[in-house]
């Protein structure tokens, strides 16, 4: 015998509610933000998976490695040992360049500062989406990560963080069309923004005059304006400049250094910090460095006083 009340909603019913639902919890992320820490808890229980899923492609790769004929380990192990030789002697001129560029701050007066935090860290996932230059990578808020720290690799700059959980971040590429970053001309030090086009390895550089001095081949560095990324990292090199006499703007594209899509590791990189003096200093000699300044400070008062302030 048939129950004569039975619960049988349509399909229909039930897609429009979740199209409801879902439009909903759209809106509400997008106007306040509200579901961020909904969606950090998820990324970071869903991090396993992601491992899962990755676990063929680093046994098919382990499997690989191992076969290897004893012939090619002993070429790649000559060819390693010929690249350490020539990174060691190249080694040497920068220890001479370090040495020398802190003889001219100490000329110059200025403070000398120390490389900030490095960390390494290995790419778990890419975007699949052709549209969405992004990778996940497998260090988090446990390892310091923050938002917005700029992401590198050997070879130049690779972009910014763009969301972080505890134990995996998200990083958006330099090519992708919402990310923009300030680049200077090495050779003639002309200023720009480098936006991505979509294109992966492309950027193009905006709002770039038509009499700027800026050739193909040129190397483009970051430029530090914004404190995000620091100055003088590699970030592209002229691939094409258009010039157009009767458009305000000259279009120029680049190349990134940065090898987005063949790189398994990145560098996260936190800002430089100046050199604490009296944590490397004597007692007394700081007691004597701080009358020295409070001498200084007192000699240059009078004679602010004697002048009549000096204003202009």
């Amino acid at each position: 015998m048939k129950p004569i009340f039975v619960n049988q909603s349509s399909h229909l019913t039930r897609l429009l509610i979740a199209v409801v639902l879902s439009a909903m919890f759209m809106f509400a992320d997008h106007k306040g933000q509200h579901l961020n820490t909904l969606r950090n808890f998820l990324s970071t229980f869903l991090t396993p998976l992601v491992y899962i899923a990755d676990l063929p492609g680093e046994l098919a790769f382990w499997s690989g490695d191992r076969i290897r004929s004893r012939d090619e380990l002993f070429e790649e192990n000559q060819s390693l040992k010929d690249e350490v030789f020539i990174l060691r002697t190249q080694l040497q001129k920068l220890v001479s360049l370090k040495a020398e560029n802190a003889q001219l701050r100490n000329l110059l007066g200025t403070e000398q500062k120390v490389e900030g935090r490095r960390l390494v860290a290995e790419i778990i996932n890419v975007a699949r989406d052709p549209f969405v230059h992004e990778i996940l990578l497998n260090k988090g808020t446990n390892h310091g990560v923050f938002l917005g720290q700029a992401v590198l690799d050997a070879y130049g700059v690779m972009g910014q963080v763009s969301q972080v959980s505890m134990l995996t971040s998200r990083v958006l590429l330099i090519t992708d069309p919402r990310h923009a970053i300030p680049v200077r001309v090495e050779r003639s030090g002309e200023r720009s923004v480098a936006l991505g086009d979509g294109q992966l390895d492309n950027v193009t550089l905006q709002y770039v005059r038509n009499t700027a001095d800026i050739e193909v081949g040129d190397l483009l560095l970051s430029s530090g304006i914004g404190e995000r990324f620091p100055d003088g990292y590699p970030v592209a090199t002229v691939t094409d400049v258009t010039r157009d006499p009767g458009a305000p703007y000259a279009k120029v594209t680049a190349a990134t250094e940065a090898h987005l899509a063949r790189t398994g590791q990145v560098i996260l990189i936190w800002p430089d910090q100046e050199l604490d003096l009296t944590t490397e200093e004597p007692a007394e000699l700081s007691e004597q460095s701080r009358s020295q300044e409070s001498h200084s400070q007192n000699a240059s008062q009078q004679t602010s006083d004697n002048n009549g302030g000096g204003g202009l």
